[in-house]
This record gives C-alpha cells, sequence and structure tokens, in this order.
C-alpha cells in the first residue's frame, strides 16, 4: 500500500515538473535599429490574444512573430492584420511584417539568439519571403 502511494506522488511530481517546462510564453525584443522600441512592446503587451511575441527591428524592417491563445488561432489572419496596421501606424518609416505562424516565432526568436549579427539583414528578408508564400 505504501509502495503505491510513492509511485502516485512521484508521478503528481513528474506531471507538475513537466508542465511548467512548457511555458515558453513572453515577449521579446531585438533593436539594432534607431528606433523606440515602447511603441511596439506596449501594442503587444496590451493585446490580450497574444501568449508571446518575439520583434526584431532591422535597419528599415519590423519583423514580429507572434503565437496566440487557443480560440484566438481561429481568426489568425485577422489579428496579424490588426497587429500590422496597429504596427505601422507607430513606425510609418520601417517596412512592418508581422506573422502568426508558430516556424516564424520559431525562426525570429533563433535570430535573437544569433551572436553574429551581420548576416540579419538576409535572414530576415529570408523569413519574409516565407511569410509570403502560401501553403
Amino acid at each position: 500500500m505504501e509502495g503505491t502511494r510513492i509511485r502516485k506522488f512521484s508521478l503528481v511530481v513528474f506531471a507538475v515538473v513537466l508542465l511548467s517546462g512548457c511555458s515558453g510564453s513572453g515577449f521579446r525584443i531585438d533593436n539594432n535599429s534607431s528606433e523606440d522600441h515602447a511603441k511596439a512592446e506596449e501594442v503587444l503587451i496590451n493585446d490580450k490574444r497574444l501568449t508571446s511575441a518575439v520583434t526584431v527591428f532591422h535597419e528599415n524592417d519590423l519583423l514580429t512573430g507572434v503565437t496566440l491563445t487557443t480560440f484566438s488561432r481561429f481568426k489568425k489572419e485577422k489579428i496579424e492584420k490588426e497587429l500590422k496596421k496597429k504596427l505601422e501606424n507607430s513606425y510609418p518609416e520601417l517596412d512592418v511584417t508581422v506573422s502568426a505562424d508558430s516556424k516564424i516565432w520559431m525562426e525570429t526568436n533563433k535570430l535573437i539568439d544569433l551572436d553574429d549579427k551581420k548576416d540579419q539583414g538576409k535572414k530576415i528578408e529570408k523569413l519574409k519571403s516565407l511569410i509570403k508564400e502560401e501553403t
């Protein structure tokens, strides 16, 4: 009887540890330009439909990858357009790109972690071309 209690307890502890490790939410911004990123941060944090966002400012580009809450995914394209419009109003001189695709979010996150920033412009252009592709 004592062994089953220990097994149940260890199973519950394992499940809690496993589920707590899956929380990858947050908002990250990498600013390699002269623009102020506070407006973008405010737009993204105040949107309750987002669970996380990754934004890269590079020269004349603003690339944002977002992840949405579960039921907001049904309106993914509408949310992308709304966010793009808000960011374009805040940064009219930048080329704004917004995507709710998880692959773009992941690649943008990798782009921020990159130590070598000299090829960042080429990688941003590659990501923008991936966004424009229709699957």
